[in-house]
């Protein structure tokens, strides 16, 4: 007869792996409330930050075998990226923690695209080849010289 003790536990595991992705949800949502309160450079850091936890929680999908599921969030890590890029140019705030999270967001999601088929992996790879240039238009803003006001004659 099997310990009554070592079954707790098996449950107990189960019970966490089932709640893990829900979890994560949760933190998705209130980052993403949370970044819609926000302005400026915290705007666009919290929105990396939501892309970043997006790109986790596409590779749960992925693994839990919700393929359409994980194409979608993928999806929305681009959308997300995309507003901390444009809200971190456009105030000119955060921009390097920005740049930082959407960097690893994009070696991340790498790492995901790595461990899928074949047939899953090329969405993954453009959504990652956009992710670098988001990237590199922040550092060309931030390393731009600045801009000479002309002066009326």
């Amino acid at each position: 007869m099997a310990h009554p003790q070592g079954k707790i536990a098996f449950i107990c595991m189960l019970l966490l792996l089932a709640v893990l992705p829900l979890a994560a949800q949760k933190t998705v949502e209130a980052l993403k409330a949370e970044a819609e309160r926000a302005s400026g450079g915290h705007q666009a850091v919290l929105y990396a930050q939501l892309a970043q936890q997006l790109v986790d929680l596409a590779d749960h999908q992925f693994t839990d075998a919700l393929p359409e599921q994980g194409q979608s969030t993928v999806q929305d890590v681009l959308k997300y990226a995309t507003l901390a890029r444009d809200i971190s140019v456009k105030t000119r705030g955060k921009m390097k923690e920005t740049e930082i999270h959407l960097r690893q967001a994009e070696r991340r999601l790498e790492a995901v695209r790595r461990t899928l088929s074949v047939d899953d992996r090329p969405p993954l790879e453009q959504v990652e080849k956009q992710l670098e240039r988001l990237r590199n238009d922040l550092l060309d803003a931030m390393f731009a010289p600045p801009k000479k006001e002309h002066k009326p004659s």
